[in-house]
């Protein structure tokens, strides 16, 4: 990257950061690691006053050290230590529950009007990778949103190529996690070792398929909506159900579970099939495990709830 090129990029950045954030309060996860730095680099550069979060996990040797330098390059730092252990789920992700009720704690204590991470397009690629090898909806498929709730990624377009080569232009130092080299974490194995092949048929693989996921969010949310108004005007009725297209069927299947749990977590698309076979079937008072809750269907009537 040279010095033109630099100048482009922070137009952008800049330019996507100030299509949300004015004045107002904002909570950053800062790790110390480069995509954060970067991302704290220009919200410093803003009249917002931005709260730069680290959660101090204790799992790494070089953990102390991280915190001490994000509250070092950041005016405005709030960090706490939590020790977290793979008791329920894996280490990944009580990690990612860990810090984002961190974050959540933070925005309620100084009325954030977002909470901003440094996510970008790779990492976005990785995630619907993941998705599809677990076998995800068009919804985990379509990756991760620009804005989700309160929830703010401006970084998503941009590429962990142009982060890294910005930050070595100008000589801005950040902290390196060694444990990013780790394979045996199944989104560090995609990262170092399928991507870089993929990489190889296109080298820009990660914007090219952010500009594909913002098709298939469209497609997305026009579902939707589709199947929030199927809901209000037929509630769980069976036979106007059933009259839907498949595709429609499985949405309105995963807004029922949105509204009765508040996420949909727990459902993969195998299960949404396995639940839309039951429905079809000419048999009566079925139930069927849907995740958090259970299916009935029976005397005309499509439920869901709570196990």
């Amino acid at each position: 990257m040279n010095a033109q090129e630099a100048k482009k990029l922070e137009k952008k950045v800049l330019a996507k950061l100030q299509e949300y954030i004015g004045k107002e309060t904002v909570i950053a996860g800062i790790s110390g690691g480069a995509d954060s730095v970067f991302l704290l680099h220009f919200l410093q550069q803003l009249p917002c006053k931005t709260i730069a979060a680290h959660l101090n996990h204790q799992l790494r040797d070089e953990a102390d050290a991280d915190q001490k330098f994000v509250e070092k390059i950041a005016k405005n730092p709030e960090s706490h230590k939590e020790k977290i252990a793979a008791q329920k789920g894996n280490l990944e992700e009580n990690g990612r529950k860990a810090r984002y009720k961190f974050f959540n704690k933070l925005a309620k204590k100084h009325q954030a009007k977002f909470i901003i991470t440094a996510h970008h397009a790779d990492d976005n690629l990785e995630t619907a990778l993941l998705n599809f090898i677990r076998g995800a909806s068009l919804q985990g498929l379509s990756g991760m949103q620009e804005l989700d709730g309160n929830l703010l990624r401006p970084l998503l377009q941009f590429s962990k190529k142009e982060i890294t080569e910005y930050l070595a232009l100008k000589k801005i130092a950040f902290e390196k996690d060694i444990s990013n080299d780790d394979n045996t974490y199944s989104r560090n194995f995609l990262r170092n070792e399928v991507i870089p092949q993929l990489q190889k048929l296109n080298p820009s693989i990660a914007k090219t398929y952010a500009k594909n996921a913002k098709n298939l969010r469209e497609i997305q949310l026009y579902l939707n909506e589709e199947a929030k108004k199927h809901i209000t005007t037929h509630k769980n009725l069976a036979k106007p159900f059933k009259e839907q297209s498949l595709p429609l069927q499985k949405t309105i299947l995963r807004q029922m579970y949105q509204e009765l749990i508040g996420n949909t977590r727990n459902i993969e698309n195998i299960h949404i099939q396995e639940c839309l076979a039951l429905i079809h079937t000419n048999i009566g008072n079925k139930k069927k495990k849907l995740g958090k809750a259970t299916l009935t269907i029976g005397k005309g009537l499509i439920q869901l709830e709570k196990n």
